[in-house]
């Protein structure tokens, strides 16, 4: 049987996806064995340098509409409090949560309380004059809590970023308030949300925006500028092929010595605490039967997701793609569907937006299995409803995303996989443990 056949039709275990090295760097507990929380998906902040700071929570629609319905009753605190609650793990990592929530909830001394150290505050409404007010706003400042406001909205006390939003897709208008901003309020960081597209994200960060998040991945739109395939992309191609094709081990090392820099970046990862091999690795070849072809062939996957660096938020939709690749990777085994297999669809998928090249033709030059290219082309195939769900989790799409998710144990065991994959993706790319 050939690696391509047993990396794509192999049964996955019923427990799950087999560790592998890449896969296991970050030690997680099962995602399915956390419950998420009940406000829905986070979206990665980009910063100025193109990577992600941090991410921003927001409460689920459905849950919005409950709430203004349900006043200021203990739903409304208890959403609030959830909310909070789900953004301390993302502070404790040393990056930005954002969150927003009613300036009549942030008051009540049951929320305020739960406000967590270093939290980004988007403030809806204004604040009522009183002495508990005061106490709180004491509280945050000394804990660095930073409060803000949607642009043309009342600012809360002690502000000290404005918020901008493209509605409906209106980057001009969002690009023109983002300079005018910058004129009124020189000292405030400047976040903008709900951008259309990796494009639009980049536009906003040159325009001067401190945090930007919007949608990003395959499927965001034309692109502004095509970049010819670099001769070091073209070669991770080739060699992805090779492996495809059980080219000899012998030929492989060949190809891999040719690169200098591909031979130290591998032999780089393959001693590595991630690898956690007993004795150290001296040579290429023995390198990749170390790794084995299926591990090998991940490892230069993500090694061509990295290759996409000519772009300003390329940090950002490399960390985007590990987590949506390790997201499908936890979902295949309720699908019966091999998880190698989908972790590299979930990293091919956003090719067109790393190397600023049409999807199509980033992926012609390479083999892949038919259900691959049907899902990440075609938008159809078996494999097709899997990236469906992960994209429109991204895309914090929920409507989408619930009946999509039933056949994964529902919507609240989906977004705790995504929290996993989050974190797997977050410290995978601190640590560098890809050899890059």
């Amino acid at each position: 049987m050939s690696f391509w056949s047993r990396l794509f039709a192999a049964k996955p275990a019923a427990a799950g996806p087999a560790p592998a090295p890449i896969a296991a760097a970050p030690a997680a507990a099962p995602a399915s064995a956390t419950p998420a929380p009940t406000f829905g998906a986070r979206r990665p902040l980009v910063d100025a340098q193109g990577a992600v700071a941090g991410f921003e929570f927001r409460l689920a629609p459905a849950t919005q509409r409950r709430l203004q319905g349900a006043g200021e009753g203990p739903a409304a605190a208890a959403h609030a409090i959830a909310l909070l609650a789900a953004m301390r793990s993302t502070l404790a990592a040393g990056r930005i949560a954002l969150g927003e929530l009613p300036a009549a909830l942030l008051a009540r001394s049951a929320v305020a309380e739960q406000v967590p150290d270093g939290a980004w505050i988007v403030v809806q409404g204004a604040f009522e004059p009183g002495d508990s007010l005061a106490g709180a706003l004491s509280s945050w400042r000394t804990r660095g809590v930073k409060l803000g406001a949607a642009d043309g909205a009342p600012q809360p006390p002690g502000a000290s970023f404005v918020v901008l939003r493209a509605a409906d897709g209106n980057l001009a208008g969002v690009l023109a308030a983002l300079e005018r901003c910058a004129q009124a309020q020189p000292t405030f960081a400047r976040v903008v949300l709900d951008l259309p597209g990796v494009e639009a994200i980049e536009q906003a960060l040159e325009r001067g925006a401190a945090l930007v998040a919007g949608r990003v991945g395959a499927g965001d739109g034309a692109l502004a500028q095509r970049r010819i395939v670099q001769p070091a992309t073209q070669r991770l191609v080739q060699l992805l092929n090779d492996v495809v094709a059980d080219r000899d081990t012998a030929q492989i090392g060949a190809a891999l010595r040719a690169d200098i820099a591909l031979s130290y970046r591998l032999l780089r990862f393959v001693n590595s605490p991630a690898v956690g091999l007993a004795q150290p690795v001296e040579s290429v070849e023995q390198a990749v039967m170390v790794l084995g072809r299926a591990e090998l062939y991940r490892w230069l996957s993500v090694l061509l997701t990295a290759s996409g660096s000519g772009r300003k938020a390329s940090r950002a939709l490399q960390e985007v793609a590990l987590a949506r690749a390790r997201l499908l990777e936890l979902l295949a085994p309720a699908a019966a569907a091999p998880p190698a297999a989908l972790f590299t669809v979930g990293l091919l998928s956003m090719l067109d937006a790393l190397l600023q090249v049409p999807l199509a033709e980033a992926l012609a030059p390479l083999q892949i299995a038919e259900p691959a290219r049907e899902a990440i082309v075609g938008q159809r195939g078996p494999w097709w409803p899997l990236l469906q769900l992960a994209c429109a989790v991204e895309r914090h799409d929920l409507a989408q995303a619930e009946p999509l998710a039933a056949a994964h144990g529902g919507l609240d065991a989906v977004l705790a996989q995504a929290e996993a994959a989050w974190a797997w993706s977050a410290e995978l790319s601190r640590t560098q443990a890809i050899g890059t």
